[in-house]
């Protein structure tokens, strides 16, 4: 059985279409230390001033640092600022 991620990144190659269209995959985009740009979230499953954990389509993604604070969010896009020191991935 082929899964359904793979048939759709055939697709998307195939049509060059970027990945992250087709297969809702969360872009981060780090500015400095100090703020975080994320576009296709699923929702925050954690916050504090310390911990975000962020609910995505390939799974939690944890920001761990201090002040952090969520600046803007929208059903599409999350922008969080503050001093982050470490970004991890959970399956």
């Amino acid at each position: 059985m082929i899964k359904k991620s793979n048939i759709k990144s055939r697709l998307s190659e195939s049509l060059e279409l970027p990945k992250e269209v087709i297969l809702n995959i969360p872009i981060l985009k780090l500015i400095g230390k100090n703020d975080i740009y994320i576009e296709n979230h699923r929702g925050i499953i954690e916050y504090s001033n310390e911990v975000l954990r962020i609910n995505s389509e390939i799974g939690i993604i944890k920001i761990l640092g201090k002040n952090l604070y969520i600046k803007e969010i929208n059903k599409e896009e999350l922008f969080i600022t503050g001093d982050v020191n470490i970004i991890e991935f959970i399956n």
